[in-house]
């Protein structure tokens, strides 16, 4: 099963994470704790379901910025190093603090975007109705079965 780990220091994810299980529920579930495997951080113990196979950065304005912007830093390097997968969202809704992508090249640490940070394509998030289609391919980016995604998507689309 796959468990996303919601960064209590990435403002939005878990509310972007929960939104992606819902859309595919069973499938996927959400935690704000810290994965035992990346021994370097601090532990924090959090809601939801067992030990985070993937991490989701969510990409907005508040991202990199304010008090727990290094502390952020230092998960995705934990992530990085230990290994857990991270999957990018790109919020474009602007409601939602939306920017444009250019934007974290100015605000990443440099160590980060040097590692390779940004090689892996983010999933956009759009304004609804194309809400459904991101969350659908935020699921698929996780593991989640073409036929999930499809119903997911379905679901978004006008009845015949």
């Amino acid at each position: 099963p796959v468990v996303l780990w919601a960064s209590t220091m990435n403002v939005g994810a878990r509310d972007l994470a929960d939104a992606v299980a819902a859309a595919v529920a069973g499938s996927i579930s959400v935690t704000d704790a810290t994965p035992s495997r990346l021994s370097s951080l601090p532990r924090f113990s959090g809601s939801g379901g067992g030990e985070a196979t993937h991490m989701l950065l969510y990409l907005n304005k508040s991202t990199w910025a304010g008090d727990g912007a290094e502390a952020l830093a230092d998960q995705v390097r934990a992530a990085r190093e230990g290994k857990l997968p991270i999957v990018m969202a790109h919020e474009n809704d602007a409601e939602r603090g939306g920017c444009i992508f250019g934007h974290f090249f100015e605000v990443t640490p440099r160590d980060l975007i040097g590692d390779g940070l940004y090689h892996d394509l983010a999933v956009g998030c759009f304004t609804d109705p194309h809400r459904r289609v991101s969350l659908a391919l935020l699921a698929k980016a996780l593991g989640a079965t073409n036929r999930t995604v499809r119903s997911t998507v379905r679901g978004a689309l006008p009845g015949p």
